[in-house]
């Protein structure tokens, strides 16, 4: 039995994988799907913005190697209007062109590619899970050291600190650095990872529930953000942090969770990516992927995924309390 499920589950990955290969969706498909852009840049964003002009759609029919007449006709770009668009794609370098082959360079994760990344993700995600367990004791002292503990206990805040500052948005750049060790890519003048998402918005999150950071407000002093999965359009004013519940993290604290408390994980969280380098990169080519970005950039967004499981898998165990909506506002310090 156990034999016939692993056969089962693994004739479903080759099916997808073969779906993500080959042309299986006319132009029509395109348009009538969503996509979301993302990318990470740190303080400078990309010079050119594909979520204009239908420019992601493009790249999208690109990537399913539909003839350039087809797509130029249904989204009725006039031929100097389509020269132009691919003169831009190509300077800002998320186009190349090959004799009269074009192939998108940036990640896209279609719905085919994304299940297969999500349900791949779950072995490493408990991993990784288990691991923050087995830290827990170390992660509350860490906690009780601060002077927010006196506010709210580590319940409250046990989504912010198991996700956010343990796996991603005070993490993340050590995961560059230390396990990519490869700069992000450079576009333009501009290096940043850049990334389309094919969403069926099957529910009220981001693509695939992936939880992720957004800051709203910066000076000289302090910085306002929010995390969650919930930045959509179908929830009106998760933007607008002047009426949420935000919890303040004075300079001391934000010493805490930018630098004590990442740095807790990292070489547990290092180790286990390592390990399981191998499967990344293959399952990086199974996709092919290869073909289209570099390793660094693929792995960076299924990393996102990666988090996301390993999140979902502890607030399944109890172990993370969920915020009000989904979502975390929090002030922290700019520090020198």
């Amino acid at each position: 039995m156990k034999t016939l499920k692993a056969l089962t589950a693994l004739l479903g990955v080759l099916i997808l994988i073969s779906c993500s290969t080959n042309n299986n969706k006319t132009v029509d498909d395109i348009l009538n799907s969503t996509y979301r852009v993302y990318h990470i840049s740190g303080y400078e964003g990309p010079n050119i913005d594909i979520n204009q002009d239908s420019l992601a759609r493009f790249l999208v029919a690109l990537h399913y190697n539909i003839p350039l007449s087809e797509i130029e006709s249904a989204l009725e770009w006039s031929p100097e209007t389509t020269q132009r668009n691919i003169d831009a794609l190509i300077e800002n370098k998320v186009l190349t062109k090959t004799d009269d082959y074009y192939q998108p360079t940036l990640a896209i994760f279609t719905l085919e590619r994304g299940n297969v990344l999500e349900e791949k993700a779950q072995k490493v995600a408990n991993e990784i899970a288990d691991s923050i367990v087995n830290r827990l004791p170390e992660i509350k002292e860490i906690h009780n050291e601060s002077n927010i503990s006196q506010r709210h206990d580590f319940r409250e805040l046990s989504f912010f600190y198991l996700c956010n500052v343990v796996l991603d948005n005070f993490q993340i750049q050590r995961v560059e650095e230390e396990f990519l060790n490869q700069e992000r890519p450079l576009r333009n003048g501009v290096r940043y990872y850049l990334g389309i998402l094919e969403d069926d918005l099957a529910g009220n999150t981001e693509p695939y529930g992936i939880y992720g950071n957004r800051g709203l407000y910066w000076d000289d002093s302090i910085g306002i953000s929010v995390f969650g999965n919930r930045r959509t359009e179908s929830n009106v004013g998760w933007d607008n942090y002047e009426d949420k519940n935000i919890h303040l993290f004075d300079e001391h604290d934000t010493q805490l969770i930018t630098q004590k408390m990442p740095d807790l994980f990292f070489p547990t969280l290092l180790d286990i990516l390592e390990k399981n380098r191998p499967g990344f990169e293959a399952t990086y080519r199974e996709l092919n992927f290869d073909e289209e970005t570099s390793f660094e950039e693929f792995f960076i967004f299924w990393y996102h995924w990666i988090y996301t499981e390993a999140t979902d898998v502890l607030i399944k165990r109890d172990i993370i309390q969920k915020p009000e909506n989904d979502m975390f506002y929090y002030q922290i310090a700019v520090l020198e």
